[in-house]
């Protein structure tokens, strides 16, 4: 594994651990997250409460994980099974009544100079929201 894959998967252990700790210490001060719902945030502590409230709603772990990185090192994609609990209603999906679910869904990080400086998240909208629905 590159460094930019031990960082990546590093990440994806402490998001699935919820050491919010761990996961502040790997990325950039100004982290760029690009969530699954097209909103952008800027910085550790926005990063981490838009993490916190996303698993408020769904409450995800991430498995069956495969990377893959670029050429040059700097991007790696984490093609990964998403398995959760939707707990809490987020606005725009369906209700939520405890749904469970297990769908693919792909991180790609941006690193430089060892640490994530962007982080985007991609999965299917409609299968995910099929899913919910029953």
């Amino acid at each position: 594994m590159t460094d930019a894959q031990t960082i990546a998967s590093r990440f994806i252990e402490a998001l699935n651990d919820r050491d919010f700790h761990a996961l502040a210490r790997l990325v950039d001060e100004d982290v760029a997250l690009d969530s699954l719902t097209g909103q952008r945030t800027v910085g550790v502590e926005p990063l981490r409460a838009s993490i916190m409230t996303y698993l408020r709603h769904f409450d995800e772990t991430y498995g069956d994980i495969v990377l893959m990185r670029d050429n040059f090192g700097q991007r790696i994609a984490a093609d990964v099974t998403a398995r959760g609990t939707y707990r809490e209603t987020l606005e725009g999906f369906p209700a939520a009544s405890g749904q469970t679910y297990s769908i693919p869904t792909v991180f790609v990080f941006e690193i430089e100079d060892q640490s994530i400086t962007r982080l985007s998240h991609y999965r299917n909208m409609r299968a995910f929201e099929a899913e919910l629905a029953g």
